[in-house]
C-alpha cells in the first residue's frame, strides 16, 4: 500500500506530468516531420483564422487608407490654394494693367484737350476725396509751389468740378460745385437765362427762376463768366426737373453735374489768360 501510494504520487506531480507531455509533444514533432500527419489540421486551422487576422488588420487598413485620403486632401487643398493665389495674382496683373490703359488713355485725352483747349491748363492728380451730406472737397497734388491759387477753377473733359479753396506749399483743397457752401454764376445755354447755381450735397440747385423764363429738362447749363472765377462757356450740368414755387413768384430747377465728381483722378487747372 505504501509503495502504491508513492506511485501514485509520482505520477501525479508536476514533474512528472510535464515530462509526460514532453515525451509526448516530441514524438508528435518526429512524427509529423516524417509523415506530415498535422498538414490537414493546419490546413483547417489556418483557413479558420483567416477571418480573425482580417478582423485584427481591419483597423490597420483603415487607418492607413484615411491617412492616405487625408494626404491626397491635403495636398489637392495646398494645390488648390496655391492656384487660387496664381489666378489672383494674374487677375490682378490683368486689372492693374487694364487702369494703367485707362489712365494713360485719360492722359492722352486730356493732354489734346489741353494742347486744344483755347484756355491755359495744366494737368493734377487727386490725392484724397472727401465727400459726405454736406461738405465736398478733394486733395489734388499741386499747390503754391506751381503757381496754384486760392478761387483757381477746376474741370475736366466732362465739365466744371469746383474751386481751389486752400493753398499749401505742394497741396491744394478743392471745393466742388456740389458743396453746399458753393455758388456758381451759370446761365442756360439755350436761352442765356443766368442765374446762380447752389450746391445741395449731391447736385445743383437753381432758385428763383422767374416763372416766365423757358427753362426745359435737358437744358444744359454753363458759366456765365460772372465773377471773373471761371472763363465763360464751360459746361457745368444739365436741367434734371423743374418746379414752380406754392405762391407762383418764382421756379426752381434741379441740375446733374456732367463731371463724374465720385469718379475723379485727374483735374484741370485753368490759369487766367493774358
Amino acid at each position: 500500500m505504501e509503495s502504491l501510494t508513492s506511485n501514485q504520487k509520482v505520477t501525479q506531480s508536476p514533474l512528472f506530468k510535464f515530462l509526460v507531455l514532453e515525451f509526448i509533444c516530441l514524438t508528435l514533432m518526429i512524427a509529423d516531420k516524417n509523415h506530415q500527419l498535422a498538414q490537414p489540421v493546419r490546413n483547417t486551422l489556418s483557413l479558420a483564422v483567416i477571418p480573425l487576422i482580417k478582423i485584427i488588420e481591419w483597423p490597420q487598413e483603415l487607418f492607413d487608407i484615411t491617412q492616405v485620403a487625408l494626404s491626397r486632401q491635403a495636398s489637392l487643398i495646398e494645390e488648390n490654394t496655391r492656384l487660387k493665389e496664381q489666378l489672383l495674382d494674374a487677375r490682378f496683373k490683368v486689372q492693374q494693367n487694364v487702369t494703367l490703359a485707362a489712365e494713360n488713355e485719360r492722359l492722352r485725352a486730356m493732354l489734346n484737350a489741353s494742347g486744344n483747349s483755347p484756355l491755359a491748363t495744366s494737368v493734377a492728380f487727386v490725392s484724397n476725396i472727401n465727400q459726405h451730406q454736406k461738405r465736398q472737397h478733394i486733395i489734388i497734388d499741386q499747390g503754391s509751389s506751381s503757381k496754384v491759387f486760392t478761387g483757381q477753377a477746376v474741370l475736366n473733359l466732362e465739365g466744371v468740378i469746383g474751386q481751389v479753396d486752400v493753398v499749401s506749399q505742394t497741396f491744394s483743397h478743392v471745393i466742388l460745385i456740389t458743396d453746399t457752401e458753393h455758388a456758381l454764376p451759370v446761365e442756360i445755354l439755350r436761352t442765356g437765362l443766368r442765374t446762380i447755381a447752389y450746391g445741395d450735397g449731391q447736385k445743383l440747385s437753381l432758385t428763383e427762376i422767374p416763372t416766365s423764363a423757358d427753362i426745359q429738362p435737358g437744358d444744359v447749363v454753363v458759366t456765365s463768366g460772372f465773377g471773373n472765377r471761371f472763363p465763360r462757356g464751360l459746361q457745368v450740368a444739365t436741367i434734371e426737373s423743374t418746379a414752380v414755387s406754392p405762391d407762383r413768384t418764382f421756379q426752381t430747377a434741379v441740375a446733374a453735374p456732367l463731371a463724374r465728381i465720385d469718379r475723379l483722378s485727374e483735374v484741370f487747372l485753368v490759369w487766367p489768360g493774358e
